[in-house]
């Protein structure tokens, strides 16, 4: 049931952040900044969808990126950053940000084999 309200939601979610994308850029006159309107609120909804799917595990680590790339836009905006200019250092800002908070538990093991002629032809 829950991964059916989340496969539900997912188009809903996609739709509001249209809608987000296009009142913050009506509101600021930027297309960047709509544009990074539009982002923030997929991450908010990919936030939402763990919410949905029980996953509480990664609830956190889903919304770090979505919050801190709206305090990153509204500081470079206070700042007089261009908007051009504040979309692309939000962006990079708040995935530094999530790359510092976020730890990284798992580990991959490459093992390297041989492969034999057998196997690669017919």
């Amino acid at each position: 049931m829950r991964w059916t309200a989340a496969s539900l939601l997912r188009p809903v979610t996609f739709v509001l952040s249209i809608v987000a994308a296009v009142v913050t850029g009506n509101a600021t006159d930027s297309f960047w900044l709509g544009t990074l309107g539009f982002f923030i609120a997929m991450g908010v909804g990919r936030v939402i969808g763990a919410i949905a799917r029980g996953r509480t595990d990664l609830v956190l680590a889903k919304a770090i990126w979505p919050a801190a790339a709206a305090a990153f836009a509204f500081f470079y905006a206070w700042l007089g950053l261009p908007t051009w200019a504040n979309f692309f250092v939000s962006w990079i800002s708040a995935s530094l940000t999530k790359f510092a908070v976020v730890p990284r538990t798992r580990w991959h093991r490459v093992e390297w084999r041989r492969i034999d002629l057998d196997e690669l032809l017919p």
